[in-house]
């Protein structure tokens, strides 16, 4: 076996990995994610403003068994870094997914990071016994934090969003104006929203890992947007501005990929602190389902994460009507 740098241009060496990622998640997740091999190049290829990637991919005899990712915050969160690996199903239990994670330690210390951060996808009820967690545990890494993915059926009931709009608007009052954009939201909010993303990763739990806020500006925004345009996706995102100070005091976005015609993936959502209590996370989700209703009535469901010790945005989810599938454990290991 050997481990060589992934070339990002190497067409025929990317999509002999998009079989390997396919074939991986098909086990490894309970709701595999469906892409299409024109998506999954342009995701690979693509690198967000502020981070660097590092990428390798472990050959036998001529073809790739397993690879690696690494992205390191350049702006930000300097002491961390985050991981993906992916391995064949047919050749674990081999020692591709301990050279590549041993390759993956190595960068991270190279670039004098703390903490080396990884997510790992177990079914309801595997979290203390999953073998990816085994694997990850052997290695030195603990469980952080978990998140609890659920998934909402589509469409949902006339009456429940009724019920939720009322009670929402009635909480809201006169001293918000809620609007939903596709495709991005308009050049006078785009710094708002910014700011809110930038805090999103400090005011949703995380365990016991500490995190600085992000430094998404709105060049990097517009960045976003184009690679998602690239790609065929649709960004909904709905926005609770404060009339009086004009300040964006809540978002939520959703994402429709071409991949997958069934399902919509649940973005960011936050409300800043100051403007809690006025119902306003229920308000952006419930305009955002509106809309998706409107442009691609033929989902069938979204998908969404939330930490299990978030209980504002799980009570959320829960009353629109999204259901458990699977658990998501934030492994680190400290150096």
């Amino acid at each position: 076996m050997d481990i060589i740098p992934l070339d990002h241009d190497d067409d025929v060496m990317l999509k002999e990995l998009f079989g390997v990622a396919t074939r991986s998640e098909s086990v490894s997740r309970v709701q595999p994610i469906q892409r299409t091999e024109d998506e999954f190049l342009k995701m690979v290829r693509f690198s967000f403003p502020g981070e660097r990637e590092e990428s390798v991919v472990a050959v036998v005899d001529g073809s790739p068994v397993g690879w690696a990712r690494v992205f390191f915050p350049e702006r930000d969160n300097l002491d961390k870094c985050w991981s993906h690996l992916e391995v064949d199903p047919q050749h674990r239990g081999k020692g591709v997914g301990t050279a590549l994670v041993d390759w993956m330690e190595q960068q991270a210390r190279a670039a004098g990071r703390d903490m080396l951060l990884t997510e790992v996808f177990v079914p309801v009820g595997d979290r203390e016994s999953h073998a990816d967690r085994e694997f990850a545990l052997r290695r030195g890494f603990t469980v952080s934090s978990i998140e609890i993915v659920r998934s909402l059926p589509l469409p949902v009931a006339d009456d429940v969003m009724a019920e939720h709009e009322r009670r929402a608007a009635e909480a809201m009052g006169d001293l918000y104006e809620l609007t939903v954009h596709v495709d991005g939201v308009p050049d006078e909010l785009r710094q708002g929203v910014c700011d809110a993303s930038n805090r999103l990763i400090l005011d949703a739990p995380t365990g016991d890992v500490e995190f600085e806020p992000e430094s998404m500006t709105v060049d990097d925004y517009e960045t976003l947007l184009q690679h998602l345009r690239d790609t065929g996706r649709t960004m909904v995102t709905a926005v609770a501005v404060h009339r009086e100070s004009g300040v964006v005091a809540a978002y939520t976005d959703l994402s429709i990929p071409t991949g997958d015609p069934h399902v919509v993936f649940q973005w960011g959502t936050l409300v800043l602190p100051e403007h809690r209590g006025h119902r306003l996370g229920m308000a952006v989700k419930v305009a955002n389902l509106e809309e998706l209703a409107r442009l691609a009535p033929e989902r069938r469901s979204v998908q969404t994460m939330n930490d299990e010790q978030n209980p504002w945005m799980v009570q959320i989810n829960k009353d629109l009507g999204f259901a458990i599938i699977e658990e998501a454990l934030t492994m680190k290991k400290a150096f």
